[in-house]
């Protein structure tokens, strides 16, 4: 949290953060991108279609690790690979052949510099001097910053407009905690496994909107003497099978 953007008591906003919070924006630190996929073809080839959406979920979280780096002459990024993918389709709209899905995927990162008691190890409060956190590290919490904006923290805007009910405090930080763990619960540990989901559910918006561009399963065809597989409880041979033998 950057304490020069506050207005008031800065230890105030400082022991929240450190001793109310715990660390909870950056335990873990949620890295959240909105993008669409264009699916050409409708539900065709959805085998390579997952395989793109693979790329694509990797690309961005690579994005993210490549642009959260210390700020010092030889920088240190602050994470590896994320621990959860959370991707989540938001809606999915047709066009001529092709399909627009949205989504948006959420990446739950750890920090390699938050300490076990949930302290940032590289906090200007910490190591003294030159802030050489990325800039967004920096900007959270910022009361310049509206909800729905990047950096917006419900919590220190809770603790601003109500500084002596410390139950709005608690109350935005068991939001913020719900939030994290939920979309953490729903994620999964592999890209591979996010993408599983995706696809799963653009199926079932085929099932729903768009049957006939579904893969048809075909029909195993059944012996002479056995029950039609219409249901109709006729013999195959003079079932459908018999409208075949007339056609020979």
């Amino acid at each position: 949290m950057d304490m020069s953007d506050l207005s008031g008591d800065a230890s105030f906003f400082s022991a929240i953060c450190s001793e109310k919070c715990g660390g909870l924006c950056c335990d873990p630190w949620w890295g959240i991108i909105s993008y669409q996929i264009v699916k050409e073809g409708g539900l065709s080839n959805l085998n390579g279609f997952r395989i793109e959406i693979i790329k694509g979920i990797n690309a961005r979280a690579q994005r993210i690790v490549d642009g959260y780096a210390t700020r010092e002459l030889h920088p240190n990024h602050l994470f590896n690979r994320p621990e959860r993918y959370n991707v989540i389709v938001r809606d999915i709209q047709a066009a001529g052949k092709s399909l627009l899905i949205n989504v948006m995927a959420m990446f739950a990162f750890r920090c390699r510099y938050l300490s076990e008691d949930k302290v940032c190890k590289i906090h200007p409060s910490i190591i003294g001097g030159e802030d050489i956190r990325p800039p967004h590290c920096g900007f959270m919490g910022s009361l310049r910053v509206k909800p729905g904006e990047k950096g917006y923290c419900r919590v220190i805007h809770a603790a601003e407009s109500q500084t002596a009910d410390s139950n709005a405090i608690n109350a935005a930080i068991e939001v913020e905690k719900g939030a994290s763990g939920r979309h953490y619960s729903e994620g999964f540990p592999t890209a591979e496994m996010a993408a599983d989901r995706v696809i799963e559910q653009l199926k079932d918006y085929g099932a729903r909107h768009m049957n006939q561009s579904l893969p048809q399963r075909k029909q195993p065809v059944p012996g002479r003497n056995e029950p039609c597989y219409c249901g109709s409880g006729k013999k195959y041979k003079v079932c459908h099978g018999g409208n075949i033998e007339n056609k020979i």
